[in-house]
């Protein structure tokens, strides 16, 4: 090959290859596309996930508080532990209080520390799915057969045996009064108990069930000792009268899968044991708004303007929060009969974490059971007059002080409520509404409310009309004498 071919193959492929680069330089429009096949690709994986999920049964995560009730000025004093941090959020700690009650609860068990250990970790990918991936915080959202994984998984397996049995020890010492014998007094008690009831400060049920099905089936500490402790634990923190608790707990949390404490708090507070129906739970609010042809605006502000329209308030005597009814006796008289309430220092907190969690955005399956009962006092008060009315009613049991309080309580916890997280009970409030659009009804009530309130009232408006009848009387028989 001569000098001249040599140069004029190389330059034949310096034109190759500059060809070839400009070939493949990127345009507008292949950038559209490669954009436009992202997001084809990314709505598709979404698509099949949503059929995956449709297809199995929907399970709640135990997640973060919503980003909503977090920011608000009154959730911080709500949701933080004060005596004693569970699960991985913020910061694992690992104090002496829970390595005391973990290493009671594996003495009375008569397991080795190892034998539990081993009980968790068989199920511990499993139990790492009830977490959501933020709360882990880890990057290994999936198994990838590394070391660092196994590695996390031990560290959680540890970190659930350690909550796990501090939990059980706790809840079984609280019931049958034996915290002394842990050194542990009533004050710190209290606060132990209301962090077993925050949202973030929880770890899967299944955990505790685990761990309990390691233990014997006789001694002093069996399952069935620890179950009927569980259901003992959890009436106490009902925030329910006791005269109107009935039923057991026990064969309702275990139908449902509880995810966690709070969950069979939220179930217990929401569950009606009829005798009637062998037991089973029944459920008397009404979940449709749809089933009301016309949708009434709700005009009505408090307990005031209740009393003005003549509905008389009544305490439903049952545990369920759900049994809100309303009931018309014609024109001018009504009754709205609203499940009671125990209002002490910890209601507050409890009240907060269960909207907190009825509000998460990936519990699709919520009814908002809890947070409409909230709205629906956070919209009947006002004032600490109203509270009084509530209580005169047997409604409120004031433990927390004054009624200004209670008021405050309920209108700071509805402060963050979000629109339409409160129709449990909207076909109750569009009958309450539809009383008030009855103009005879309210004049009737107002009528009554202002002359029949006390005896000196009444007696007064009967001389006065005793003296309007005389002088019409008297008027006619002057101008009419007998004849």
């Amino acid at each position: 090959m001569s000098k001249r071919d040599v140069v004029l193959d190389i330059q034949n492929q310096e034109h190759d290859e500059e060809s070839s680069i400009q070939k493949h330089v990127p345009t507008d429009e292949d950038c559209q596309t490669s954009l436009d096949q992202s997001l084809i690709s990314k709505l598709d994986e979404i698509g099949k996930s949503i059929e995956e999920s449709d297809s199995r049964e929907q399970i709640t995560k135990i997640q973060w508080i919503p980003r909503i009730m977090e920011k608000s000025k009154f959730g911080e004093n709500y949701y933080i532990p004060r005596a004693m941090k569970i699960g991985p959020f913020r910061h694992y700690s690992e104090d002496k209080l829970k390595r005391k009650l973990a290493a009671q609860y594996i003495k009375n068990s008569g397991k080795t520390s190892n034998d539990l250990l081993v009980s968790i970790k068989n199920e511990i990918k499993t139990l790492s799915t009830c977490f959501h991936n933020q709360v882990l915080n880890y990057n290994h959202a999936h198994d990838d057969g590394t070391d660092s994984y196994n590695d996390w998984l031990g560290y959680l397996a540890r970190m659930l045996l350690l909550d796990g049995c501090s939990i059980l020890q706790f809840i079984y010492s609280r019931v049958w009064d034996k915290l002394k014998e842990l050194q542990i007094n009533n004050g710190q008690a209290s606060l132990i108990e209301q962090d077993l009831f925050l949202m973030e400060n929880q770890i899967p049920f299944r955990v505790l069930e685990i761990l309990m099905d390691q233990l014997p089936i006789d001694g002093a500490l069996t399952r069935t000792v620890l179950q009927h402790s569980i259901d003992i634990f959890i009436q106490m923190n009902l925030m329910t009268p006791e005269n109107v608790l009935k039923g057991s707990y026990l064969d309702f949390y275990k139908k449902k899968h509880p995810v966690h404490l709070l969950d069979i708090l939220r179930s217990g507070l929401l569950y009606t044991f009829d005798p009637t129906n062998n037991g089973r739970s029944s459920d008397r609010r009404s979940r449709d708004p749809s089933s009301n042809k016309e949708l009434k605006r709700e005009y009505f502000r408090n307990i005031q303007e209740l009393k003005v329209a003549g509905i008389k308030l009544e305490s439903s005597g049952t545990s369920c929060l759900g049994d809100v009814t309303f009931t018309s006796f014609g024109w001018f008289r009504a009754r709205l009969k609203i499940p009671p309430l125990i209002v002490n220092d910890a209601t507050g907190r409890k009240l907060w974490n269960l909207v907190a969690y009825e509000m998460c955005p990936e519990n699709c399956n919520s009814d908002f059971g809890v947070t409409s009962y909230v709205s629906l006092l956070d919209s009947l008060i006002d004032s600490e007059e109203d509270v009084k009315e509530l209580r005169s009613a047997h409604i409120l049991r004031n433990h927390l002080g004054s009624d200004k309080e209670v008021a405050n309580l309920f209108n700071e916890i509805g402060y963050n409520n979000v629109s339409g997280t409160d129709q449990a009970y909207h076909q109750v409030k569009q009958r309450i509404q539809s009383h008030f659009d009855s103009w005879w009804a309210i004049s009737i009530a107002q009528f009554l409310q202002e002359y029949f309130k006390n005896p000196w009232t009444f007696i007064a408006l009967l001389g006065a009309i005793a003296v309007l009848a005389l002088t019409v009387t008297q008027t006619y028989f002057t101008i009419n004498p007998p004849k």
